[in-house]
């Protein structure tokens, strides 16, 4: 059982990276020029949607192990991996960092908008866990 959490866990972590590269590679070739990735990189992406597909991995096999409903467990998983993204999103919405700077002139210019650009991208994760879970653990 775990076996097939782990796995989706990872499946949703790098679709949640694929997903948010695109969606800043969007920003980089729309009309603002906004080059982002180079705070934003690939590898920034990546270990932020491992980090959220990794503790729902977790946090859902600790919690079918205690409750031992799957759909109780997967309740209270989306609930607090909903929760979790909203916060991070705020988070991320009002998080002042003065010294900030891009080498991009676009990017510069934009500056103030980056974390907002980046509020988004907790909620790629976790629908990427809660899009393939259906899909990759078998309920008993």
């Amino acid at each position: 059982m775990f076996k097939s959490i782990f796995i989706n866990g990872v499946v949703a972590s790098i679709f949640g990276t694929v997903i948010s590269v695109i969606y800043i590679l969007i920003f980089k070739y729309s009309p603002l020029e906004a080059d982002f990735t180079e705070k934003a990189s690939v590898l920034y992406l990546l270990s932020f949607n491992l980090i959220i597909g990794m503790s729902a991995c977790f946090l859902y096999f600790i919690l079918l192990k205690i409750f031992k409903k799957e759909h109780m467990t997967s309740f209270i998983v989306g609930f607090i991996l909903s929760g979790l993204s909203i916060a991070i999103a705020l988070k991320m919405m009002f998080t002042v960092n003065s010294e900030l700077t891009f080498k991009n002139e676009n990017a510069e210019m934009f500056k103030d908008f980056y974390y907002f650009i980046l509020a988004p991208i907790p909620f790629f994760s976790v629908l990427s866990w809660l899009t393939f879970k259906p899909l990759i653990i078998k309920q008993k």
